[in-house]
C-alpha cells in the first residue's frame, strides 16, 4: 500500500510542470485527510511537495475544547518528493470538534507567516473510539493551482458520503472574498464532482486561495461545516486573443535546414516556451525553457512558431 501511494504521488507531482508553463509550488496529502480522527499518541502524514527553493515542510494541529497545540517540521531541498511527517505530543487532544490542521511549505526556519503554499482543514473532530468511516470531501489532487483566466472556473472535488450532503467552493484573494459557487447537493456514495464559480473580472497573481465547505443541507453553517483551504493558487495574466490571419501577417518567414531535426529560433538565448501550431491554430508541439525545438515528428507542411516573447515565425517542413 505504501509503494502504491508513493507511485500515485510521484505521478501527481510530475504532472504539474508538464501542464504549466510557469513554475509553481505545491503540497498535498497522499490521500484525502480524514476530518474525524481517533485520539492517539502520534499522528502520521504522507506528504508530496514541489519546492522552488529550500524550505520547511510543517504540520500543525491546534484548537479544540482543550486549546491543543502540536507541531512537527522537516527541512526539504529545492525539488519535489514525498515525505512522512509524524506529530507526537505528551498531551493528547480532548474529544470534540473545532480543531485545525495546517500543512505548509515555509521559508527555512520560518513560521506560519512565511508560508509559501499550504492547506488548512478547519473543524476537525477528535474521538476516543476507532473511526471506520468519516464523511469527507477534498479538492482533487489533480487540481491545477495554476489557473488561466475565464468567466467560469471549474474545480474537481472528490467526496465520500454516507448521507446526502451539500458542497460549496469559494474563491478568496488574501482576506477578501471574491465569489462562491452555488451549494451543490450530493447524495450518499463516492465520486467526483465539478464545482463551478462564475467570476468575470480578470485575475492575476499568486495570493489567491480556494475554500471548500461541506456539511448537512439542514445545518450548513460555519459552526457545523468542514472547510478545506488551498492556498498558493495562481492566476495567469489574461492572454490576448489573436486570429490566425493576424499570426500570419506578423510572422517572419524562416528557412528550415532539411538535414536537421532541430528548429532554432533567433532572439533570446532561451524562451519560456516555444509552440508550433498548424494553419488551423492547433498546437502540435511545445517546449519550455529552450531556444530550439525538435521537429522530426512533424509531417510535411506549413507551420507557425510562437514564443513566450510574442515572436512569430512561419516555416515549411519538407
Amino acid at each position: 500500500m505504501i509503494k502504491k501511494t508513493a507511485s500515485i504521488l510521484v505521478v501527481l507531482l510530475f504532472m504539474v510542470p508538464l501542464q504549466a508553463q510557469e513554475k509553481i509550488e505545491k503540497v498535498l496529502f497522499a490521500k484525502p485527510q480524514p476530518v474525524k480522527i481517533q485520539i492517539s499518541d502520534s499522528y502520521d502524514f504522507t506528504i508530496g511537495y514541489i519546492a522552488l527553493a529550500d524550505g520547511d515542510l510543517a504540520i500543525d494541529i491546534s484548537g479544540g475544547p482543550s486549546k491543543y497545540y502540536a507541531t512537527t517540521k522537516i527541512k526539504v531541498k529545492k525539488g519535489q518528493g514525498i515525505q512522512k511527517l509524524t506529530i507526537t505530543s505528551a498531551q493528547k487532544p480532548a474529544p470534540g470538534k473545532g480543531y485545525k490542521l495546517v500543512l505548509s511549505l515555509r521559508a527555512v526556519n520560518g513560521n506560519w507567516e512565511t508560508t509559501r503554499v499550504g492547506q488548512i482543514i478547519n473543524n476537525i473532530e477528535f474521538v476516543k473510539k476507532p473511526v471506520p468511516f468519516s464523511e469527507n470531501a477534498s479538492f482533487s489532487p489533480l487540481l491545477n493551482t495554476l489557473v488561466e483566466n475565464a468567466a467560469q472556473y471549474q474545480f474537481d472535488v472528490d467526496y465520500s458520503f454516507s448521507k446526502p450532503m451539500q458542497v460549496q467552493v469559494a474563491l478568496w484573494q488574501k482576506n477578501n472574498w471574491l465569489a462562491s459557487s452555488k451549494r451543490i447537493a450530493i447524495g450518499a456514495g463516492n465520486g467526483s464532482k465539478k464545482i463551478a464559480i462564475n467570476y468575470e473580472e480578470p485575475l492575476e497573481g499568486k495570493d489567491f486561495r480556494l475554500v471548500l465547505s461541506f456539511g448537512l443541507p439542514e445545518d450548513f453553517t460555519t459552526k457545523n461545516t468542514i472547510t478545506k483551504e488551498l492556498s498558493g493558487v495562481q492566476f495567469l495574466k489574461p492572454v490576448e486573443q489573436i486570429t490566425m490571419s493576424e499570426i500570419n501577417s506578423k510572422s517572419i518567414q524562416i528557412s528550415v535546414n532539411k538535414s536537421s531535426d532541430i528548429l532554432t529560433l533567433p532572439g533570446s538565448s532561451s524562451f519560456d516556451f516555444i509552440k508550433i501550431i498548424d494553419r488551423n491554430g492547433k498546437i502540435i508541439l511545445e517546449e519550455v525553457n529552450r531556444k530550439n525545438i525538435t521537429i522530426n515528428t512533424l509531417p510535411k507542411g506549413a507551420y507557425f512558431a510562437i514564443t513566450s516573447t510574442n515572436d512569430y515565425y512561419k516555416f515549411v517542413k519538407f
